[in-house]
């Protein structure tokens, strides 16, 4: 895990709103299918094939996983925030990729080549997503299927647009959702309901998304980057330990007792106050 960032004021302005135009803080690392860029406090990582609706390429793969790291690493980046260009969040595997799928498992050996060596290439950038200190965000529209449905799970919170749709779809092609998914949906869901979603390949709207607890908040097409970048501003007026302290709390939860939770808390709260004493 990377250093907690240094404890700081952050101050959000209107600076914030520019997504999409050029950034003059635009980060120097050079993507040809996402676009990184850091104001502000804010590391916005956008998927950028609109025209393929961000479907996700062994390219793609590579470049989140390097934007994500930096992100964690980068002391100036309080938050980040997960986006896709044009209708669509993301729909997913891109079909020639999931072509190479067969051959690349028939050739499996052990040399990095392997099938398991391109699956853990794959995981790399929800790994970074998950473990870093940072909140991570991710403002979902339209379609966010299969891998797109599991980079936003990868983000510790989702605002979706009404029009967005979720599903796990990979029972359809003889797979199973292999980029840390399934646990966190079925974290957030429960594990009969996490079954019936993946099994029935069935999509859920934002309502729903949002009433089984797939999604903490929804918005209007038009104002989903406002409602995400207000969820951020929320999250990040607190001290950078604080939050990442409670994260991490909140993350071993489930496979922790109680009573080492409470000494977990112990240590947690000193830290907490030591960070304050340094910024006196």
């Amino acid at each position: 895990m990377h250093p907690v960032p240094t404890d700081g004021p952050l101050t959000l302005t209107p600076r914030w709103y520019r997504f999409g135009r050029a950034n003059p803080l635009e980060n120097s690392l050079d993507f040809e299918t996402i676009r990184y860029t850091v104001d502000d406090g804010l590391a916005n990582i956008t998927l950028a094939r609109p025209d393929k609706r961000n479907a996700v390429t062994q390219a793609m793969f590579a470049e989140l996983g390097d934007a994500a790291e930096e992100a964690a690493a980068d002391q100036a980046v309080r938050v980040v925030l997960v986006t896709g260009e044009g209708p669509s969040f993301c729909a997913g595997i891109d079909l020639g990729l999931l072509s190479e799928l067969g051959p690349l498992a028939a050739q499996a050996s052990d040399d990095q080549d392997t099938f398991g060596s391109f699956i853990r290439r794959a995981q790399r950038p929800f790994r970074a997503l998950a473990r870093m200190p940072k909140p991570s965000l991710a403002a979902v529209q339209g379609h966010a299927l299969g891998a797109g449905l599991q980079l936003a799970l990868a983000c510790d919170l989702r605002v979706a647009s009404t029009d967005a749709k979720l599903g796990m779809l990979e029972p359809r092609y003889g797979l199973i959702p292999d980029l840390g998914g399934l646990h966190r949906l079925t974290r957030l869901v429960g594990p009969a309901r996490a079954k019936d979603l993946v099994w029935a390949t069935r999509m859920v709207e934002a309502d729903e998304a949002r009433r089984i607890g797939l999604v903490d908040r929804i918005a209007q097409p038009d104002d989903l980057l406002a409602e995400a970048l207000a969820l951020a501003r929320q999250v990040v007026q607190h001290s950078p330990t604080t939050v990442a302290l409670i994260k991490d709390l909140v993350e071993r939860a489930f496979e922790t007792p109680l009573h080492d939770e409470f000494e977990l808390e112990v240590q947690g709260q000193t830290r907490a106050v030591q960070a304050l004493r340094s910024t006196d």
